[in-house]
């Protein structure tokens, strides 16, 4: 399986260890350490569980929180309705705060006060629930009474139950929400009790993807260029070979840049997403240790600064960039629940922070489906599509192109797919908790499957999959 999969990829395991070491060494400087990522990883999904996602605290602590580690069970939680925030503290060591914010979700305090950043979210308007009374994918209505023909409903039906069977004894598979998408149709669509259409699930690492199309459009309004050199102040001094990072390099993956991605102790990746005010500018900091374009290597780093160019080329504000967000990709695409969280700084954490609810994760990937159009709206060049699916040069397993995953060869045996059973045009935005949109242009389908499951890689893509595709119509 993806050995460096996610944007949370092997976090469990991580704050085990962590908080591990942390809270039972309180001399130590991880216990310190432990403490304040494991406070503001709790915090931070708190927060968004409750007024995101709109889910009970004690819910989102018993079925998110404590499965990242048994040592989250002494946390303290203290949930504000009033200024609508949640803080955390862990074990008397150190107490870290979230706050919500409308339209804009939650952001773990770092450095800056809630004040200040209530102020920086002025004006921004909170996406409208209402329900749109046209057809999915331009409104809400869903008509799953006549399917299309070739479709085996019988089939289908027995696919998404098994899809959604867990026999682990602590429920650590926990699929929450499956839809198929077929020629353009929901052909297949149900939740876990606790969670419907309506709901926002957190996509982690498939908000890579979505930050890769935030790029694409500007690509097509000719604001940058893929093989230009990467826009960013911090690389442009006279001899830093950094500047020569192209931003196709940043989009597969290949810049060559210094970043621990994996959730050790004192990793990148944790101090960036809990420790950052500006999670882009700590990413950009990093050292080049190859030269770019000739090494892959996956970075929730490269998606934020990413996200970075997007935020600049917007205006440079948290409410520029919301505006543009959804002006030239949500709202044209129909992805009107689409919540992105910001970082203190007002960059979206393009690696990890995007809520949606099912039927618009299942939009997006009728957008890269139907090669960068959706609604009569092109929003993406064709081209870009074809190139964001298409493997990256310097991986050399050919699993991954320009922030999607692809079904390439297995690492342990670089002779057959990784997913045998599956297309080899697979295309897909993955996730921590295995989540997933995946798309597969020669079916043409997509399958959203979101959950929570603890051990990435537990919920068996590859069977579960080919079992749905066998239900829908060949070509």
């Amino acid at each position: 399986m993806r050995t460096l999969s996610k944007t949370s990829l092997w976090l469990g395991s991580f704050l085990l260890v962590l908080l591990a070491i942390g809270y039972f060494t309180p001399y130590g400087g991880f216990a310190i350490n432990g403490a304040t990522v494991g406070a503001g990883v709790s915090a931070q999904l708190a927060c968004a569980g409750v007024f995101v996602s709109n889910r009970k605290l004690d819910d989102v602590v018993k079925n998110d929180i404590l499965r990242l580690s048994p040592l989250t069970k002494w946390n303290k939680y203290k949930l504000d309705t009033v200024s609508r925030s949640v803080s955390v503290t862990a074990l008397g060591l150190r107490t870290r705060t979230a706050i919500y914010r409308p339209g804009i979700g939650c952001t773990l305090l770092v450095d800056d006060t809630a004040e200040r950043l209530r102020e920086q979210a002025k004006g921004i308007p909170v996406p409208s629930t209402a329900e749109r009374a046209q057809q999915w994918p331009l409104g809400d209505a869903v008509n799953l009474s006549s399917l299309p023909e070739g479709v085996d409903r019988s089939a289908l039906d027995k696919a998404i139950e098994k899809s959604f069977t867990d026999e682990t004894s602590a429920k650590e598979i926990d699929t929450r929400a499956i839809i198929v998408v077929y020629d353009g149709r929901i052909v297949a669509e149900r939740y876990a009790p606790g969670f419907d259409k309506n709901t926002r699930l957190l996509g982690w690492s498939e908000s890579k993807s979505v930050t890769a199309a935030l790029i694409g459009t500007l690509i097509a309004d000719g604001k940058v260029n893929l093989d230009a050199l990467a826009p960013i102040g911090e690389w442009k001094h006279p001899g830093d070979p950094r500047n020569r990072i192209t931003l196709r390099n940043l989009l597969n993956m290949s810049s060559g840049l210094a970043f621990n991605e994996p959730y050790d102790p004192g990793s990148d990746s944790t101090q960036m997403l809990f420790q950052e005010h500006d999670m882009a500018r700590y990413a950009a900091s990093k050292p080049l240790t190859h030269p770019a374009g000739t090494f892959w290597s996956y970075s929730s780093g490269t998606a934020n600064i990413l996200s970075r160019i997007v935020f600049e080329n917007s205006g440079g504000t948290l409410a520029s960039y919301e505006a543009y967000a959804r002006t030239h990709l949500f709202d044209p695409a129909g992805m009107t629940s689409a919540i992105f969280e910001p970082d203190e700084r007002g960059n979206f954490v393009g690696s990890s922070y995007l809520y949606m609810n099912a039927r618009d994760w299942a939009r997006f990937g009728l957008l890269i489906l139907n090669h960068g159009t959706i609604n009569g709206h092109r929003l993406l060049p064709e081209s870009f599509v074809d190139f964001v699916c298409t493997p990256a040069p310097a991986a050399t397993l050919k699993q991954y192109g320009g922030q999607f995953w692809l079904n390439g060869f297995d690492e342990k045996d670089p002779k057959v797919r990784e997913f045998p059973h599956l297309p080899t045009d697979m295309c897909a935005a993955e996730g921590h908790n295995d989540e997933f949109t995946s798309v597969f242009p020669s079916r043409k389908v997509v399958i959203v499957r979101l959950g929570w499951t603890v051990n990435d890689g537990a919920f068996n893509r590859d069977k579960h999959y080919a079992a749905i595709l066998a239900a829908l119509p060949k070509p």
